[in-house]
């Protein structure tokens, strides 16, 4: 049943090709950003969760009695 569905809509032989070209855009995209991305920058916000000095900035905390 499920084959005839399918078969039956016009140009979906090209929505498993499209799909495959954006993974695979979205993950070389992300892997050239990585390569390029500067390494002090990158080991600064790895450190953001444990740096305790570093304000909070939701509003909604502070207010708090």
């Amino acid at each position: 049943m499920i084959r005839n569905v399918l078969s039956n809509i016009p140009g979906i032989e090209y929505y498993p090709i499209v799909a495959l070209l954006l993974f695979f855009v979205f993950f070389t995209g992300l892997l050239v950003w990585f390569l390029r991305a500067d390494r002090t920058k990158l080991d600064r916000f790895s450190q953001i969760p444990f740096d305790e000095t570093m304000p909070l900035t939701n509003t909604t905390m502070e207010q708090q009695p």
